[in-house]
Formats: C-alpha cells, sequence, structure tokens
C-alpha cells in the first residue's frame, strides 16, 4: 500500500493516537530535557541517564518498569505532582507546542466531525500527555502513572503504558467505557507498539520508523507520513 499523504478518516467511533514521533514530530522527553538543561543542571543527570540507557532500550522495546520509573524519579527530583504540573506547563508554553504537526489537527478534526472519541495513549506520563491532549481536543489521556508517597513523586505505578502494558490498560479503558477494543483505529510510529497495532479493528502506521515501516509494508498496513523529505 503507497504512502498517504492526504488524509483518510475511517469510520470508528474510538480512535486512539500515541503521541512521540506521531502527533508530534519529536519525542517529548527529549524536549523536555533540552528545555530543563536551560535552566537546571539536575537535568544533566537526566539527560546523561536517559541517552545512555533509556531511549535505546525503549526504541528496541525493552523497557522495564523499573528502568522507566528509575528515570522519572531523577527527572522529578522528588517533586510533588502540582510542581511537575507546573513545569510542565511552563514546557509546553514556551517549547512543548511548537512541534505538534500541523497535520494532526485536520485529521484530529475531521475525526470530531464524525463525532468519533479520540484516545491519547503515550509511552509518556499523563501530566505531559494531558498538556498536549488539551492543546490538540483530545477526549481522553492513557499513559504512565505516577506512584506518590507522602505527597511526592517516586516513579511510575504498573503496568507500565508501553508494550503489552499499553494493550491491558487500552482493554481497561475500552471496558469501561462500554466497546470492543477490536472495533478501534490505531495511529502509531513505533514497532514497540506491535502488540496494540494488531490487537485494533484497523492499524495506521503514521511516521513510521523503518521497522514498522517495513512490517506495514509486508501487512499492507496504511502507513501515512507527513515527515518532510
Amino acid at each position: 500500500m503507497p504512502v498517504e499523504k492526504t488524509l483518510h478518516v475511517y469510520q470508528a467511533s474510538h480512535v486512539f493516537f500515541d503521541l512521540d514521533d506521531s502527533l508530534i514530530n519529536k519525542d517529548a522527553s527529549s524536549l523536555w530535557i533540552k528545555w530543563r538543561v536551560r535552566f537546571d543542571r539536575w537535568a544533566i543527570l537526566e539527560a546523561i541517564q536517559a541517552l545512555t540507557s533509556l531511549y535505546r532500550a525503549y526504541k528496541k522495546g525493552k523497557v522495564s518498569h523499573w528502568r522507566l520509573s528509575y528515570y522519572y524519579r531523577t527527572r522529578t527530583k522528588g517533586m510533588s505532582l502540582n510542581e511537575y504540573r507546573e513545569h510542565i506547563k511552563n514546557f509546553f508554553d514556551q517549547r512543548g507546542h511548537l512541534y505538534i504537526y500541523p497535520q494532526a489537527a485536520s485529521l484530529l478534526f475531521a475525526y470530531r466531525r464524525q463525532g468519533t472519541q479520540l484516545i491519547l495513549i503515550t509511552g509518556q506520563d499523563e501530566v505531559m500527555a494531558k498538556a498536549y491532549a488539551d492543546a490538540l481536543g483530545l477526549d481522553f489521556v492513557i499513559g504512565n502513572r505516577f506512584n506518590i508517597k507522602e505527597g511526592k513523586i517516586m516513579g511510575l505505578t504498573k503496568p507500565l503504558c508501553y508494550g503489552v502494558g499499553k494493550v491491558e490498560m487500552a482493554k481497561k479503558f475500552a471496558k469501561d467505557q462500554g466497546f470492543e477494543l477490536s472495533e478501534a483505529v490505531f495511529y502509531s510510529d513505533s514497532h514497540a507498539d506491535l502488540p496494540l497495532l494488531e490487537a485494533v479493528r484497523q492499524p495506521v502506521v503514521l511516521n513510521p520508523n523503518p521497522q514498522l515501516a517495513e512490517l506495514a509494508k509486508q501487512r499492507d498496513w496504511p502507513r501515512v507520513d507527513w515527515r518532510k523529505r
């Protein structure tokens, strides 16, 4: 199936979207780190930790709960949830919003016009995800959730919104909302999302990485690419 540049809107009551490299043209965590490093030396430690292990494992589909939870303990540095929300707001207002694909607004508008419920499902934490979901007008957010102890962020709860964990969270959401996951559509860029792509009625690969692009070609899945060549 050829790569699509134009919009195709599927008839579905619920559509899921990944965030990083899908609706935005970067990874939100890397954008966050670059923003933080400008005024907080602590972010250098976060950057080193992320670059030396986390990103490579994430792209290979091998992120463990311990690894990602430890990264978030470093990232938040004992912040309260409200403190982290304020940091994310400042990040999004100053930098994060600049990387939203302009085509995303048109696609989401087309789905909203036919009454489709739009869900952001991402490996980002729920606070970061909500900033993008609110800006884009998505209806629901599913992301990694914080473990809070004595008012401070102490890592992430289980399951992770990643790999098979993302499927588990999507299934629970679908059950709570009264629809079947197998009736839904899912847009993603990464082969790490293969379990969820296989669980929905209509998988769509959006700005895919090389592994997912090849897999989509083999399976004749629709491919949409908004990247400039």
